[in-house]
């Protein structure tokens, strides 16, 4: 799901972002299997019609957000990942 530019990106948040949690790849497959995803397909804050991915990493030990597009035989491939917050975060431990 990950190309290796776009692996570089999530596993190096912390550089952009002081603080934040460098993602691991294998993190986000977690997230799609979660039987308590939230999924919005296409997203509606995405310009390209990617899709957004809400849900639970037990080897993160927190809920990410999975930002991802849709190839024409329905693979996905990941563009952005990070530790889900705010509003995102109350919305998917309100509808577990």
């Amino acid at each position: 799901m990950w190309d290796a530019d776009s692996a570089a990106y999530i596993l190096s948040r912390s550089a952009r972002y002081p603080g934040a949690l460098d993602i691991q790849p294998d993190w986000t497959g977690e997230v799609l299997t979660d039987p308590d995803m939230l999924a919005a397909e296409p997203d509606p804050k995405s310009r390209i019609k990617a899709a957004r991915f809400i849900g639970y990493s037990v080897s993160a030990g927190t809920v990410l957000t999975v930002v991802a597009w849709r190839d024409e035989r329905g693979e996905l491939h990941g563009i952005n990942a990070w530790k889900t917050s705010g509003a995102e975060l109350r919305r998917y431990q309100e509808d577990r």
